[in-house]
């Protein structure tokens, strides 16, 4: 009966262990999720730039330069919009393909605007 003990905890104690070297399968679809949000903001984003230059190929008169401002403010919008989500600077860089100083810039100019609107 003792020996049925031990070789039990001993058995018991090997699975624990070897249950901390089993990998995480939800954690690696938790990742694999994440990657393809990413992957789907990042082609929107480009999909939505592509779409305003073809706008503004195609416009004409005084309206060309409104839709030039609403395009920065867009791309403005977009950023600020992930940063809120949890996306950092350099994420938001890499998705929107936007210089990470330019990320950086819209960012604080955003906390700005946002501590001015307060006051």
């Amino acid at each position: 009966m003792i020996y049925a003990s031990i070789s039990l905890i001993v058995i018991s104690a090997v699975l624990i262990v070897l249950s901390f070297f089993q990998r995480d399968k939800i954690k690696e679809l938790e990742e694999e999720v994440e990657q393809l949000s990413m992957e789907v903001v990042q082609d929107k984003y480009k999909l939505e730039r592509k779409i305003k230059v073809l706008e503004e190929e195609l416009l004409v008169g005084p309206n060309h330069t409104d839709s030039v401002k609403s395009g920065q403010a867009s791309e403005e919008e977009v950023a600020i919009s992930l940063y809120q989500k949890g996306y950092t600077a350099q994420q938001i860089a890499q998705f929107t393909s936007t210089p990470l100083a330019k990320v950086q810039t819209m960012l604080q100019s955003a906390q700005k605007k946002g501590a001015n609107s307060y006051e």
